[in-house]
């Protein structure tokens, strides 16, 4: 039984840190959305916290789907992901736009 709340623990902690980088990746996208003229400085910066951001983003997927097949029964778990290429290619338009 402790073994299981300690599972749910962790689950639930990875959950978590995958919800704030959803939550950052929305951002993003708003800011793109709502800015149509960015300077090439805050594009670039947005570019390059994406590219963080996605790493850790794959990074915990995988860690969290390893952990389901090995912990859960992986047929009642389902990982919900976020449409990173929608945001890339915003990114992408608004850097041909600045340079």
């Amino acid at each position: 039984m402790a073994s299981d709340n300690k599972i749910q623990e962790y689950m639930n902690k990875l959950e978590g840190e995958k919800i704030l980088i959803e939550t950052h990746f929305a951002n993003m996208e708003r800011i793109l959305r709502d800015n149509p003229k960015l300077d090439q400085q805050k594009a670039f910066g947005l570019l390059n916290n994406f590219n963080t951001l996605s790493i850790q983003y794959d990074q915990l997927c995988n860690d969290l789907i390893t952990f389901i097949k090995i912990f859960k029964d992986k047929d009642s778990q389902e990982i919900r992901l976020y449409k990173t290429d929608e945001l890339l290619e915003l990114l992408d338009e608004r850097l041909k736009e600045v340079q």
